[in-house]
């Protein structure tokens, strides 16, 4: 399936959502100017860190997710397999509060946003 990873994030109020350049890792506090908060900029900041509960992530499992930053980075609709979105939802669920989860899970998943709300 192709996403268009260039969409731009919404607020709860319908307002277009922006962020900082880059967040402290350390801190979480978002540094730099505001840039328009997109599918691809959520996916790669979640698909780039490790986390605490993976102490010991394996080697394979970090090219895994570095190469599938590199695909949302290099093209603007990228061929996504099932996969791939579950690893996408799976880092943007770690590292992203409910509003940047929930729009970007209703971008990228649309069905399973709907049968959540059911």
């Amino acid at each position: 399936m192709k996403i268009n990873v260039t969409q731009q994030l919404m607020q709860l109020d319908g307002t277009p959502m922006e962020t900082g350049k880059e967040v402290c890792l350390a801190c979480g506090q978002v540094l730099g100017e505001s840039e328009p908060m997109t599918v691809r900029l959520a996916a790669t900041r979640a698909l780039t860190p490790i986390y605490r509960d993976e102490p010991s992530l394996p080697g394979d499992e970090k090219v895994k997710r570095f190469h599938l930053a590199l695909r949302l980075v290099d093209s603007d609709e990228p061929e996504l397999q099932a996969k791939d979105i579950i690893l996408i939802k799976d880092m943007v669920g770690k590292f992203h509060g409910p509003v940047v989860v929930g729009r970007v899970w209703e971008i990228i998943d649309p069905k399973a946003a709907d049968d959540d709300e059911a």
